[in-house]
Parts: C-alpha cells; structure tokens; sequence
C-alpha cells in the first residue's frame, strides 16, 4: 500500500510538472538542438543544406565582422550592466528611505517596465535627434556643440549603453527595494550604536545582505547583454554604415547571416558560438558564487 501510494504521488507530480517540461523541450531544447546540427551543414538554397562539417566554423576564425561582434558585445556587456546594477543600488537605497515624493520617483523608474521595447526605442531615437532632440538642445544652453548621437562612431556606443541602462532600472530596482527591506532592522540599529554613517551601512551592511541577490542581477544581465539585438536592430536596420559596425553586436551578425543574407546554416555557426560563450561566461559565475555571494 505504501508503495502504491508512493507511486500515486509521483504520478501526480510528473503529471504537474509535465506541461512545463514539454515546453521547455518544443520551445527550447529542440531548437538548440536543430541549430548545432545546422552548423555543420551547408546551404545549398531553397531549404537545402549538405553537411559540411567544420567549414562554417572554420570561416567563422577569419570573419572581421564576427570578431568586430564579439568585441562590441563584450564592450556593451561589460559597460552597461555593471553601471546598471550600481545605479539600481544606490536608487533601491534611497527609495527605502523616508524621502518626501518616494511613490512619485518609484512610478518614474518603474515606467521603461510597462513601456514596449520599440516605443522606448523610438523614444529616445527623438531624444538623440541631432537637429530636434532634446538633449542636444539641454546642451546647447551650455554652449556645447550639436552631438550627432547616432551617427557619430565617437558616441554610438555609450548611446546605446544610455538607453539599455534606464530599460533595466526598473526591474532592478524592485528586486533590490525587496531585498533592502527584508535587511533586519538590527544590524543598522547596532551599527548606529557604534557610530557608523550611511556609507558604512550601505557597503558593510546593506550591500553584502543583498550580494544574492546582486548576484542573480549580474547573471541575468549579463546573459541579456551578451544577446543584445533588439536595440541595434530597431535604431540601424539592416544597412551599412560605419554607425552600425561600431555598435552591432553577435546576435546581429547571427540575425543579419540568417535573415538577410540568407545563409541559415552559417548564421546557426554564429548562435552556437554565442551560446557557448553565454554559457561558460555563466559557468565562470556560479563558480565565483561562493567567493562573491554572502549568505546570512
């Protein structure tokens, strides 16, 4: 009877995760899968691939365009999500404190969370007009020269990291005002006992408490910026210019070979060295868990 009942149970919990897990298999697992097996191949046109081993990786070594990718995604990746996690930081921090206005400042970080990519995009493409934006026209109240924004190979980066910065505050910063709150009241009492100011609570106190979950910040962030497209996408297109080589990232290269060149198996090349990449990176990470992440 017991194993019986044992055996009911399982069925049960199989029967409830099964859904899940068929999914992730259609949705996810397969088209991995699909997408190695289409980098040894090569494409022939109209749906038609022959294998060829090891020759779209082989092309891939001496492709500038993927390399000058790869460089961009790991400038973008390196940049904007350490400059995020902090900026999320120290505004999680101040809106947990009693500062007059707080729901009116946590309504203005939470707006990229409701806003679609391509109206944020839009957005601040007027924002960065050279003739009509409004930032060119702040600083020309400064007596500084109009910024071609995104056009200007000087500056097409950093307005691109601008942008992935403020869509990710939002989030961040309801993760962190969670993680702040659920902080014992205790250790800054006994700090203030022992005469430590706000910035000996913010590092000794409050940021190691919240390591977890700046950790899990850091992980996911960086798995978003190493697949950045939606952005370089929505402002360049698919032309050329010296504005898009110098922000165009992996997974442009691998949606560019795909859908534009039509080179399908190529392009799958292209993913799977992304993925690898995303996944060692990933790796490297959970290794360093232990050493970066306090755990109360």
């Amino acid at each position: 009877m017991l194993v019986k009942k044992k055996v009911k149970r399982w069925a049960w919990g199989y029967m409830f995760v099964a859904p899940t897990i068929i999914g992730l298999i259609i949705l996810n697992i397969w088209p991995i899968i699909q997408t190695v097996i289409l980098s040894f191949q090569k494409s022939l046109g109209f749906n038609r691939y022959e294998f060829a081993g090891l020759e779209n990786y082989i092309k891939l070594l001496s492709d500038g365009d993927v390399w000058l990718g790869l460089k961009n995604t790991f400038v973008f990746a390196l940049i904007s999500v350490p400059v995020s996690i902090f900026l999320s930081l120290i505004f999680a921090w101040l809106l947990c404190k009693p500062i007059r206005g707080t729901s009116v400042y946590r309504m203005i970080f939470f707006l990229p969370l409701v806003a679609a990519p391509a109206a944020v995009t839009m957005v601040w493409s007027w924002i960065y007009n050279t003739e009509f934006g409004v930032l060119n026209y702040l600083l020309g109240f400064l007596g500084i020269p109009k910024i071609s924004w995104l056009n200007d190979t000087r500056y097409t980066m950093l307005s691109l990291i601008i942008i992935a910065v403020w869509s990710s505050l939002g989030q961040q910063i309801i993760i962190l005002i969670v993680a702040i709150k659920n902080v014992p009241k205790t250790y800054y009492e006994a700090a203030e006992i022992d005469g430590a100011s706000d910035r000996k609570k913010f590092f000794s106190i409050m940021a190691p408490l919240v390591s977890p979950n700046l950790f899990f910040l850091t992980v996911t962030g960086l798995i978003g910026a190493l697949g950045q497209f939606d952005l370089v996408y929505m402002i360049y297109g698919t032309g050329n210019s010296q504005a898009l080589d110098s922000v165009k990232t992996i997974m442009y290269q691998y949606y560019r070979q795909s859908f534009v060149v039509q080179d399908k198996a190529y392009g799958s090349a292209i993913a799977v060295v992304a993925l690898v990449i995303i996944l060692a990176l990933t790796g490297v990470q959970m290794k360093l868990q232990k050493k970066l992440v306090f755990y109360e």
